[in-house]
């Protein structure tokens, strides 16, 4: 597996604002590995999400349902309750639109952008129509079409389907970033990486269905140490990306998953699964700061 699967690592990493996998069959008791630490006054799980999943990833594992039930709040990437798609989308376009007159053709230059339209052709898709956007946008926009086109929809994304079960129970629900703040991680790539990106994006297409298969399937058996080696694999020629959409992030997240526990709720934090597996992860960023995190439920 090499460093092409670079679309199946973001829509585990998430974003959950735009990273638009199907599964083996599976023993009942298998599911998603889920995290518990405790503090004096509130339980705090941490589970791995796939923003984007089929009708056949569900029913979801039976840990995940109570996990969810027991939870007095649902935490993740963004505050799905507030999001209003009207301003969402109008902050996509006004990030990713290029307002220096440069065309995506400008930004790549001839050779890599008559590549990038011969793939793109081979998959139905006319890369003139994203002249005006900048190449992290054209990128993100046909990984999200190649998605759908392989029946994975955002609604049945992990995420969106918790968040409706906290707001159909009344739990609340809270965000660890700002929608602005996600988009900008692409946004402030350098026009070399983001070329890379949407080249990277269009070559690895064809196999995208099978590569889904092997991450999800892992992700649905808590194979931890398989997601930690996608992770490695696939950002293995992209250290900047890594470091804008993982380990910062991470990082970022600790003091606001502290300050949660620390209250007098029960809270179930939910982020893309691959923040949860391997070195400068969420959970060794815990214990390194002498939190004691383990699987739940214990033996799991």
């Amino acid at each position: 597996m090499s460093a092409r699967r670079i679309a199946v690592a973001i829509v585990v990493v998430g974003c959950a604002s735009l990273a638009l996998a199907a599964r083996p069959a599976l023993a009942a008791d298998d599911g998603p590995a889920i995290w518990e630490f405790s503090t004096p006054s509130s339980t705090l799980r941490l589970l791995g999400s796939v923003h984007v999943l089929r009708e056949s990833d569900y029913p979801l594992p039976a840990p995940v349902d109570l996990a969810v039930g027991q939870a007095q709040c649902l935490v993740f990437e963004l505050d799905l309750d507030d999001l209003d798609p009207i301003q969402s989308q109008s902050l996509v376009l006004a990030l990713g639109q290029n307002e220096d007159g440069k065309s995506l053709r400008d930004i790549m230059g001839a050779p890599d952008y008559r590549r990038a339209a011969e793939r793109s052709m081979e998959l139905g898709i006319d890369l003139d129509l994203f002249s005006g956007v900048e190449p992290w946008l054209a990128a993100l926009t046909i990984m999200n079409t190649q998605f759908l086109k392989l029946g994975f929809l955002p609604q049945l994304g992990l995420d969106q389907q918790l968040a409706a079960r906290a707001a159909a129970s009344g739990k609340e629900v809270v965000g660890l970033e700002s929608l602005e703040f996600q988009l900008g991680l692409f946004a402030g790539l350098t026009d070399r990486m983001q070329s890379e990106l949407l080249l990277q994006t269009l070559e690895e297409a064809a196999q995208l269905e099978q590569q889904m298969d092997d991450l999800v399937g892992a992700w649905r058996q808590g194979r931890d140490r398989a997601l930690a080696a996608e992770l490695g694999r696939s950002f293995a020629n992209y250290p900047d990306l890594y470091r804008r959409l993982v380990t910062d992030r991470n990082a970022a997240w600790i003091d606001r998953i502290l300050e949660l526990a620390a209250g007098d709720r029960d809270c179930l934090v939910v982020v893309g699964a691959l923040h949860l597996v391997g070195p400068d992860s969420v959970i060794d960023l815990l214990r390194r700061r002498g939190v004691d995190v383990r699987r739940w439920p214990e033996g799991s």
